[in-house]
């Protein structure tokens, strides 16, 4: 059974990409932070439903805590075959009102713990059983507004690396980046509010979390793939908006 390993998947996002990977077939390590609560409720669900998941905590804002994370989870479970660099912290800051506090959380958790993970990964990965990696990273690293300052900081930092490790291909390592639209109301957004702008888009229609998990299983299924991005976002990156979304 393949093992897969995802960062974040307390809730939202990490959540559905969790469940559908253990649906169809994968071996679950579900990381969580704070959300201690919501990954013991995963775990029981999955394990309830015939899967089989284990959770790790690891504050990756500590680098001493990503690298004792990653040993942990092979020593105990083995080395993942999928890696999904899902974990993120999205807050509000704004040019001119940036927060160095948020900034540093946003470089720890969107650049540090991913770099730290690959290159942890990497070592332990071979011909014979290579690792796929997969980056949740945003359609505004290809349409940027201002707003989420540093949360757009960490992303773009995250695209670098990504970047970095497609242009140095490995028959040990397959590194891609799924660049998602509007997944779920953002910020202080009401589910009115965000209904009403979900579908404000070329395709009128903005992704599901679902086709994002969807998207997931594809890439890791389908090893003849090369590392590339992948933007699934109902054509949201087309169009060159001055403020986020959620704000126009």
């Amino acid at each position: 059974m393949p093992i897969a390993l995802v960062t974040g998947s307390g809730g939202r996002l990490g959540k559905v990409i969790a469940r559908h990977l253990s649906k169809n077939g994968f071996r679950l390590i579900v990381h969580v932070n704070s959300s201690r609560h919501e990954g013991k409720k995963l775990v029981k669900e999955i394990v309830d439903s015939g899967g089989e998941a284990a959770l790790i905590f690891s504050d990756f804002r500590k680098p001493s805590d990503v690298s004792r994370f990653f040993r942990e989870t092979v020593d105990k479970h083995g080395v993942p075959d999928l890696i999904v660099n899902n974990a993120s912290v999205f807050e509000y800051d704004f040019p001119g009102k940036g927060s160095v506090r948020l900034l540093d959380k946003s470089l720890a958790i969107h650049v540090r713990a991913p770099f730290l993970l690959l290159e942890l990964a990497y070592r332990k990965a071979s011909g014979k059983r290579p690792i796929t990696v997969i980056n949740i990273l945003d359609q505004k690293v290809v349409n940027p507004n201002p707003d989420y300052f540093s949360y757009t900081v960490g992303k773009f930092g995250l695209l670098a690396i990504t970047t970095a490790w497609q242009m140095a291909p490995s028959k040990r390592m397959r590194v891609f980046g799924i660049l998602p639209g509007l997944l779920f109301p953002s910020g202080k957004q009401t589910q009115r509010d965000f209904e009403k702008v979900r579908n404000n888009t070329v395709l009128g229609k903005n992704p599901s979390p679902q086709e994002i998990a969807n998207a997931i299983l594809f890439l890791a299924n389908n090893k003849s793939l090369p590392g590339q991005n992948l933007v699934i976002d109902g054509g949201e990156s087309l169009v060159r908006r001055a403020r986020d979304i959620a704000y126009e």
